[in-house]
């Protein structure tokens, strides 16, 4: 989310604005959609629906949302464009980045999933080291952030967003280097 709102959410008078900020938002979370969907309904016989992991791949899908991208940029519809170019950026970030949890990026035209042998989580994977990467690339995207937006509000949502990203990181350092559950939670 913070390397889309940095590359697609201008601002310092290059346009942006809330609107735009809430569709690179949702960009950002729906590839992810469905697996909070299933980890919520987890126990349930809902989460063994067989429509669930069709709907993950559907969601993750390099090949759906580039023809949704395409067809809102030639369409002028620069929202949906925002949201398609989130979750675009949000797939290609991931798709390096997923080891034994890979999904099927290229679905419907395959169910073929890139597995990694790095991952931003899993220590067996190099996701100490991918994890700290990322913390490093988040930091650096609201810096850019905060230099862009100057407004108390957008200011107060970055410190915001640095502070619960900053809860989670705290969480996966436990986790990858100490073996322990830091969590705040």
């Amino acid at each position: 989310m913070a390397l889309a709102l940095a590359v697609l959410g201008r601002d310092s008078r290059g346009q942006g604005g809330p609107a735009a900020v809430g569709a690179i938002v949702l960009g950002a979370l729906l590839p992810d959609l469905f697996l909070f969907v299933g980890h919520f309904l987890r126990g349930t016989s809902a989460a063994w629906s067989p429509a669930l992991p069709v709907l993950v791949a559907a969601f993750n899908s390099l090949p759906l949302w580039g023809v949704v991208f395409l067809g809102t940029r030639a369409l002028r519809w620069r929202l949906p464009a925002l949201v398609a170019g989130a979750a675009l950026l949000h797939i290609l970030t991931d798709l390096p980045l997923h080891a034994a949890d890979a999904r099927p990026h290229f679905f419907p035209l395959t169910d073929w999933a890139f597995h990694s042998p790095v991952s931003f989580w899993d220590a067996a994977h190099h996701g100490q080291w991918a994890g700290l990467l990322e913390g490093v690339l988040f930091a650096g995207c609201i810096a850019v952030m905060w230099r862009r937006w100057r407004s108390l509000p957008a200011r107060l949502a970055l410190a915001l967003f640095a502070v619960i990203y900053g809860a989670t990181f705290v969480h996966f350092l436990g986790h990858a280097f100490a073996g322990q559950h830091w969590a705040l939670w």
